[in-house]
């Protein structure tokens, strides 16, 4: 179990960062850094196209999902 929860603990910030829509959400809010933002926000565009052509869905949203429903969290 131990190596379990360290593995879950381990992914959480990858599953974070292929859930683009969230990855998008905190581009826009960054502070307006003039050409740099753009590129930053044009590859974080990209990059989230890229993911959503892969069909790879919000593995974010289904991990946290599958935890609340394990945990009884939250109800949905």
């Amino acid at each position: 179990m131990t190596v379990f929860t360290l593995t879950l603990w381990l992914l959480l910030p990858v599953a974070f960062v292929l859930s683009g829509s969230r990855v998008v959400d905190w581009a826009y809010g960054m502070p307006d850094l003039g050409p740099v933002d753009d590129m930053i926000l044009s590859f974080l565009d990209r990059a989230d196209g890229w993911r959503a052509s892969l069909g790879l869905g919000d593995p974010f949203g289904a991990l946290r999902a599958t935890l609340h429903d394990v945990t009884g969290l939250g109800a949905r």
